[in-house]
């Protein structure tokens, strides 16, 4: 397939086109998101219990670090086919077709083909958390040399407890650890998974293409298109992600303890917080499907565009 130059995107025009979706399918999508994050917290926590039950039972350590790695990659799997639904939901409303709140288990009920690039993304996400996870403890040994990564034993834990100092600076190190794995984490996966946004989408438009195929294919639709789809982001929910920061931020300054009209007060904020939080993700949710059905324009022929957008959950 002999393809297009891709022209230079009119942010102005995606906007207008993301605000008319977003006016339109706005409390569809935020219910969803909710519900979806419900459902993904509970189904994480029903996956990842086994580990907490393998502590409990003093398992050696060997067993509860394999099913621990194990149990974290079926949890970022299940987490994946929510958000394989969810997109093809995003993707639905952006050609403006009727969806409803079961897309976002189509990715369960079409497991199979879907599953191949849904295993494949949680199999490269794992590895980026690898990645991060070495490169965060080579960073933090350079700090604190002294700072051990081995599991302590019941005694080193019970005489850690008996000494509040010596137990207020492991819990800081452990913080400082976590928010630099994290944000490693966080600067490989803009680095690297932004370029692979439009695979749920390439797979549900174009479910015969191979897996390599639909993540090389996203690749190629994200050339030069990088920093244009993180500006959209920031662009679409900017305004209502900063009111978010500052709610936040303004709770903070409240006394812990409040009298009854300090705590309605909280509670508004509260209020304004979530609603503008969630419609901040949900904006930010839309540029990825507003933007692939502008590069399919340029890029796919016509033919393809369509060829599995008529599946139905």
């Amino acid at each position: 397939m002999e393809e297009k130059k891709i022209s230079p995107l009119d942010t102005k025009r995606l906007m207008v086109k993301l605000n008319q979706i977003t006016s339109q399918y706005i409390g569809k999508i935020m219910y969803a998101l909710f519900f979806m994050s419900i459902l993904d917290t509970l189904v994480s926590f029903v996956i990842l219990s086994p580990v907490m039950r393998l502590v409990q039972n003093d398992a050696n350590m060997l067993t509860i670090k394999a099913a621990t790695f194990f149990l974290a990659f079926v949890a970022i799997c299940a987490w994946l086919t929510f958000q394989f639904g969810f997109a093809v939901m995003l993707l639905q409303m952006t050609r403006r077709k009727n969806t409803n709140l079961g897309y976002i288990f189509i990715g369960f009920k079409c497991f199979n083909p879907a599953g191949k690039v849904i295993v494949a993304f949680g199999a490269l996400i794992s590895l980026l958390a690898v990645v991060a996870r070495f490169a965060a403890k080579f960073v933090f040994l350079k700090i604190k040399p002294d700072f051990s990564f081995e599991a302590p034993s019941i005694e080193t834990l019970q005489n850690v407890a008996e000494n509040s100092e010596q137990l207020s600076s492991l819990a800081t190190d452990t913080l400082l650890f976590l928010a630099l794995f994290l944000l490693i984490l966080l600067a490989l996966s803009l680095f690297v998974l932004i370029r692979f946004v439009f695979v749920f989408h390439l797979h549900f438009d174009n479910p015969s293409l191979k897996v390599l195929a639909v993540f090389r294919k996203s690749a190629e639709f994200m050339q030069g298109q990088v920093f244009r789809l993180i500006i959209f982001a920031l662009r679409a929910g900017g305004k209502q992600l900063s009111v978010a920061i500052l709610l936040a931020l303004i709770v903070n300054f409240f006394p812990e303890e409040k009298h009854s009209g300090l705590s309605v007060l909280v509670f508004l904020i509260d209020i304004a917080y979530f609603v503008n939080f969630y419609t901040a993700l949900v904006r930010i949710y839309l540029t990825v499907p507003v933007l692939y059905e502008e590069q399919t324009k340029t890029i796919l022929p016509l033919t393809e565009h369509t060829e599995n957008t008529e599946n139905r959950p």
